[in-house]
């Protein structure tokens, strides 16, 4: 199955930035939209090229996986300062998405994972679907210190940075685990598109940043994509409860700085051949930290 439909937040190919592009969350911070009108692009069913492979090569070949996971959390609104006993986040989810880093994703490696009792949801009533092409973080562990200042506080971001130069740290990766909740019916309405980062040149990536988005107030690092026809989408059709795609959104390696990271650019997408009375999406992402050791 594959869905051809166009994708919003692609850059302009003639802009030639100086600097972040300043990006506010209901548009552009400058006076010059940095956006274009790209082609429609085939976003393709990401099942077929998966099914036989191991769930770990699959996320280190394309960056993104789909993992069959009934999780136990009934309730999915109690992250956060929820008090413990009632926390099914933090008492529930967090360990079941430890093991399923540790035992299918990066199996043999040595770890510490990175992760706090709280998710994004999305849904009516929630945040939007943000329906725009976008990576997080940016490429550098100063990107990352940057935005986790913004999200946090400086003494957070600058202990998170004393973990990481740790003579014995290999590098560091965020991994977002995204999926349904409280919905019967398999997702029609609003999926999520994954770019396979193979297929996307270092100069289609545009360093970005969100302005009056995060609570303190500062910047937050991303990157945004120029159109390129190599770049390749994928998505998951008909996504139930019992699955979770997990997606890198943020890598560097130490031994490698100047590789290419396996991160996903992503976007929520409105699928043209979705029925009219398809059930809203409700969903949400869990964002986590790890922390890869030497061997």
């Amino acid at each position: 199955m594959t869905v051809t439909t166009t994708l919003n937040g692609y850059i302009r190919r003639d802009l030639k930035p100086d600097g972040p592009v300043l990006i506010r969350i209901n548009g552009p911070a400058g006076p010059d939209a940095p956006w274009e009108a790209a082609p429609p692009v085939d976003i393709r069913d990401a099942r077929p090229p998966q099914a036989g492979a191991s769930e770990d090569a699959f996320l280190e070949d394309h960056g993104f996986v789909l993992l069959k996971h009934q999780s136990a959390v009934k309730d999915w609104d109690s992250g956060g300062a929820t008090p413990y006993e009632q926390n099914e986040i933090a008492r529930i989810y967090m360990p079941e998405v430890e093991a399923i880093i540790r035992q299918r994703l990066l199996p043999g490696k040595a770890l510490e994972i990175e992760q706090g009792p709280y998710i994004v949801r999305r849904g009516p009533s929630t945040n939007g679907y943000a329906q725009g092409i976008h990576n997080d973080y940016g490429l550098t562990p100063d990107d990352y210190q940057e935005s986790l200042e913004a999200w946090s506080t400086p003494e957070y971001a600058a202990a998170w940075r004393q973990r990481f130069d740790r003579p014995e740290v290999a590098g560091f990766v965020v991994i977002n685990f995204w999926r349904t909740v409280y919905m019967d019916a398999a997702l029609k309405h609003m999926p999520l598109a994954v770019c396979d980062p193979h297929t996307v040149k270092r100069e289609d990536k545009v360093h970005a940043a969100l302005v009056g988005f995060a609570p303190t107030g500062k910047n937050t690092n991303q990157l945004s994509l120029r159109y390129s026809p190599e770049q390749q989408w994928w998505y998951y059709p008909d996504m139930t409860p019992e699955e979770v795609l997990a997606f890198k959104i943020f890598e560097y390696m130490k031994d490698s700085p100047d590789a290419a990271p396996g991160t996903c650019f992503h976007t929520a997408f409105a699928d043209p051949n979705a029925p009219a009375d398809a059930p809203p999406r409700n969903s949400c992402e869990h964002r986590v930290g790890v922390v890869i050791l030497r061997n």
